[in-house]
C-alpha cells in the first residue's frame, strides 16, 4: 500500500470528499474521466435541501453540518460561487419534514400569498451556481497537496490496488 486515498469521481460529492481528506494531511489522487466542468454536477442545480433522507435522525444533522458549511461561503459568492436565494418549496408540508427542519432559521409554511396551492414551504437557501463552486473546490484541492488524473474507472479494484483507501463518488 502506498498510503494514498484514491477518490473515484470528479463531480461536487468527489471534489468535496478529496478536498476535506487533502486538508486534514492525506495523500489524495482524485480519478475523474474528464474535467470537473464536464460532469453532472456542473449542469445540476446547486440548492440546500434535504431531500427524502433517511435515516433522518441522523441523516438530518449531517444536513444541517452541510447548511452551516455553506453559511460560511456565503460572504465570497464570486469565489465560492454560494449565494441566499428566497423561493418557495412547492407541495411540501412543513409537519412532513423531520426534526431538522425546526432548525432552519424562517422556514415556515407558505402563505396563501407566496403559494397559492397550498402546502408549500417559504425559505431563504443557499444555492451553488456550480460551475464556479466546482472550480473554486479545485483549486482548493489542489493547494492541499491533491491531484487530478483524468481517468475513467472500470471497477474498484482497479483503484484499490496499492491504494490506502478508496472513495467511490
Amino acid at each position: 500500500m502506498n498510503g494514498e486515498t484514491i477518490v473515484v469521481g470528479g463531480g461536487v460529492i468527489g471534489l468535496t470528499s478529496a478536498v476535506v481528506l487533502a486538508e486534514a494531511g492525506h495523500r489524495v489522487r482524485l480519478w475523474s474521466p474528464g474535467e470537473p466542468g464536464a460532469t453532472t454536477s456542473a449542469v445540476a442545480g446547486g440548492l440546500w435541501w434535504p431531500y427524502r433522507i433517511e435515516p433522518e435522525e441522523r441523516v438530518g444533522a449531517w444536513a444541517l453540518r452541510s447548511l452551516e458549511v455553506y453559511a460560511g461561503l456565503l460572504d465570497r459568492p464570486e469565489e465560492t460561487g454560494a449565494r441566499l436565494v428566497s423561493g418557495v418549496h412547492a407541495a411540501t408540508p412543513l409537519d412532513g419534514l423531520g426534526a431538522w427542519a425546526a432548525e432552519v432559521d424562517g422556514l415556515r409554511a407558505a402563505t396563501e400569498a407566496e403559494y397559492t396551492p397550498g402546502d408549500g414551504l417559504w425559505a431563504r437557501l443557499p444555492v451553488l451556481d456550480m460551475p464556479a463552486h466546482l472550480t473554486w473546490l479545485l483549486g482548493r484541492l489542489e493547494a492541499a497537496g491533491g491531484r487530478v488524473e483524468r481517468r475513467t474507472v472500470t471497477s474498484l479494484a482497479e483503484a484499490a490496488e496499492g491504494a490506502r483507501a478508496v472513495v467511490n463518488c
